[in-house]
């Protein structure tokens, strides 16, 4: 959304060139689609886009796990729950429904086809589901990529996860293109990889591998797709260590790859 307000406000390609990181891009893909639409449906594009970024209600808000929403909720009078459902009709209404989702970031609607993000956008595009499951196999690389001048250590781990044959999996395919030699530096890796034993643990391993390449936003935006305390997990677990050196973390195509490859 801020990309493409971005896009709407500004058509210099060399000022939209010099604008860094996920939101730069955001703002250039914008502006390539907004020049290839004919006038009357730019303008359209235009308008529209104005009318999501005033309402009270941020964009993308079916996207957000109930339970967000619910917290955002939780002590205020039943007419704010009234208004959020009806679509705030009056100014105090207006106010109350911002109020009660500040903190919500807008998202795009879930695109159920994307499985694995091909570019950092997509990811907030996945569902709750596809995402702890692209997280926790981007886990398991880095586990199996952090043990494995130790076979039998990563064996030991691998029997006390409930998800243990994806270590094993990922164990045969880190020495592969395109994760070989692409997963981070080895002590890097070690230091991602320590962690209390969980269920999820492959996830949150996941989360610090991913983190270098989020910024704030998109880190609350991953985070609203899961159910609250997951979800604030994970915030944790990104924002830890979104300062982490970038060439010292997974490349982006390694952390991309298909689970089969």
């Amino acid at each position: 959304m801020i990309g493409e307000l971005i896009a709407a406000t500004c058509d210099d390609p060399e000022i939209l060139a010099r604008l860094g990181g996920p939101i730069g891009e955001a703002a250039r893909d914008a502006s390539l689609e907004l020049a290839e639409l004919p006038p009357v449906e730019a303008r359209a594009w235009r308008v529209r886009l104005i009318a999501a970024l005033r309402s009270p209600i941020p964009p993308g808000i079916r996207g957000v796990h109930a339970s967000w929403i619910e917290a955002s909720l939780a002590g205020l009078p039943a007419r704010v729950r009234d208004a959020l459902a009806a679509g705030a009709p009056d100014r105090v209404d207006v106010w109350l429904v911002r109020w009660a989702c500040a903190e919500l970031p807008p998202l795009k609607p879930i695109d159920p086809a994307i499985q694995l993000p091909g570019k950092i956008e997509h990811a907030v595009k996945m569902s709750g589901d596809a995402l702890t499951r692209w997280l926790a196999e981007v886990g398991a690389d880095q586990l199996a990529y952090a043990l494995r001048s130790n076979p039998d250590a990563l064996q030991g781990i691998a029997s006390t996860l409930a998800n243990g044959d994806r270590v094993i999996a990922a164990s045969r395919r880190i020495g592969s293109p395109p994760r070989a030699g692409a997963l981070g530096g080895t002590r890097d890796a070690i230091a991602r990889c320590r962690c209390e034993a969980s269920p999820e643990m492959l996830m949150w391993i996941g989360a610090r591998a991913l983190a270098p390449h989020t910024d704030p936003l998109l880190r609350r935006q991953l985070a609203v797709r899961l159910p609250r305390p997951r979800g604030l997990r994970l915030l944790a677990e990104l924002a830890a260590r979104a300062d982490d050196p970038i060439d010292r973390a997974p490349t982006w195509d390694a952390l991309a790859a298909p689970s089969s490859r």
